[in-house]
């Protein structure tokens, strides 16, 4: 759609990153906007409305942000009924998970926003981050149903298997895998993620569709490139 209306492959590849591409001040100002408010906290900084205010009367700002909004709305809408929808860009959706890791603060709240960012723009049915402490994972935030258990023992079940081993596992058929841990019937598959930091297993993250094989490269890649932006706070 934006090719119809003269947008260029350049500016398109620039949205994932609006500060790398030369886009007209404006236009850069109303698509950090967007970046801002689609951030699960939708929290927009004092000086982001003060660049918009260089360009936009408050009416449009206003504007802006409904049409933003609400095309977050039809976003969340989507997820929440499995409506078959474009997924985030891998690229995108690291960039909002390195933004968290510098500013979400307490490490609850920066697994928390990460959890967050999985399950809404890879729309997995569930998502849990746990940190490793001494011979158990300790579960800091989770996406989706509530689990039964808080803490898993090492080498137990495929969370407790790649905490211990070091090994990502993806799983096309938890019914078929005999170390899998059932904590919902609706889980169909699985892919493990540990989180390596100063030399050591620091954490793994977990996610879990309820479609079978589910995962594949692309997959394993983006969770694994998060696990690693995960790594420092963890550790």
């Amino acid at each position: 759609m934006a090719k119809q209306f003269g947008v260029s492959d350049e500016a398109i590849a620039g949205l994932k990153d609006p500060t790398s591409h030369p886009f007209p001040p404006d236009q850069k100002a109303a698509l950090l906007l967007a970046d801002a408010m689609t951030d699960g906290r939708g929290q927009v900084p004092d000086d982001l409305f003060t660049e918009l205010r260089r360009h936009f009367s408050e009416p449009q700002i206003v504007e802006i942000a409904a049409v933003i909004g609400l095309f977050n709305y039809f976003n969340r809408f989507n997820n929440a009924l499995h409506v078959d929808i474009t997924l985030t860009d891998p690229d995108v959706l690291v960039r909002r998970a390195a933004l968290a890791v510098k500013t979400a603060g307490p490490v609850d709240s920066l697994c928390d926003r990460v959890a967050e960012i999985l399950h809404q723009e890879r729309r997995y049915f569930w998502v849990g981050i746990y940190q490793r402490q001494e011979d158990r994972l300790v579960r800091h935030a989770y996406r989706g149903p509530a689990p039964s258990c808080h803490a898993i023992g090492l080498g137990e079940g495929n969370v407790g298997i790649a905490g211990q081993s070091g090994i990502t596992k993806m799983i096309d058929d938890v019914s078929t895998d005999p170390t899998y841990k059932v904590c919902f019937a609706a889980t169909r598959s699985e892919l493990v993620v540990p989180i390596r930091g100063g030399g050591a297993i620091v954490g793994v993250i977990d996610v879990e569709s309820d479609r079978p094989a589910a995962f594949d490269e692309e997959e394993r890649r983006l969770v694994e490139r998060v696990a690693a932006l995960l790594a420092s706070r963890l550790a």
